[in-house]
């Protein structure tokens, strides 16, 4: 029963104002970076942090922050 299964529901762990902050600030971060520098080294590293905000808002998920909790909780687990 492959067909039937229904997908697994994400919740949003960001605030909707969190949410509305980060997608305004990569779509204005990744779009300065997309403007002619001297240095595209800091071009590029721009544009991923820009794309990346704009992802974490419109989606709500924020996988480093999922990264960093889950690390905590297993460094916490194996101290007691």
């Amino acid at each position: 029963m492959m067909f039937g299964a229904k997908p697994p529901v994400v919740v949003p762990q960001i605030s909707t104002e969190g949410r509305v902050v980060s997608v305004i600030a990569g779509l204005i971060l990744a779009a300065a970076a997309v403007k002619p520098r001297p240095n595209r080294i800091l071009s590029v590293v721009a544009l991923a942090t820009g794309s990346y905000l704009a992802y974490r808002g419109a989606t709500g998920h924020c996988p480093l922050t999922e990264a960093v909790h889950d690390h905590c909780h297993r460094s916490d687990s194996r101290g007691r």
